[in-house]
């Protein structure tokens, strides 16, 4: 059994790809799965957030911006979660959002695989690794204790990436047509 942080979240990396995996193809299972995959991936998130992302923050502060990009991605995921939950799972729109999220946290998951978890395992010696897999594992457990909540962008955090990416007249945007821009420009720059 996996006591490395890191070997830990990979294992939550493909246990959510497999969530998606039975959401698409048990669209009768979706109510249950759903829940399943909204409360395992906010733990996941907040696991992360709480526990692993500030420890490489302080050991290589270069990597601030992974850690507040891979931030805003778990928040960006928790919105399409949210989503989902207050939609049909047999509506088309279910199967939109659901598309869009499976790509998101491909994509998400690729990123942290590849740039946040090498730095990580250099950053942090395996003991210490082993020990903030027991934080990890300790704050998901509080955050499936608790009622699932997905968390969201600020209307400011949203400004300020619709700004990044060039979103025009987004100062004149509600938060939800925020959100909404947003994910159309980086599904349009791919």
């Amino acid at each position: 059994m996996a006591t490395d942080v890191i070997s830990l979240i990979k294992e939550d990396h493909r246990d959510v790809e497999s969530l998606f995996e039975r959401l698409q193809k048990m669209p009768e299972n979706r109510p249950a799965l759903l829940a399943e995959l909204a409360a395992k991936f906010i733990a996941h998130s907040e696991g992360e957030e709480d526990e692993v992302y500030p420890v490489l923050a302080k050991r290589r502060p270069e990597e601030k911006g992974e850690v507040h990009h891979g931030t805003e991605e778990h928040h960006e995921a928790e919105e399409m979660i949210s989503q989902l939950l207050g939609t049909d799972p047999e509506s088309p729109e279910f199967d939109t959002v659901l598309h869009e999220l499976i790509d998101a946290v491909t994509h998400h998951v690729e990123e942290e695989e590849t740039d946040i978890l090498p730095v990580l395992e250099k950053a942090v010696p395996f003991e210490e690794r082993v020990q903030l897999g027991r934080a990890f594992s300790k704050r998901k457990a509080e955050v499936l204790a608790a009622p699932i909540k997905p968390r969201s962008r600020t209307k400011d955090e949203l400004l300020h990436q619709a700004r990044e990416l060039g979103v025009e007249g987004a100062s004149g945007m509600s938060k939800d047509e925020l959100i909404s821009a947003v994910r159309q420009k980086k599904q349009a720059q791919g």
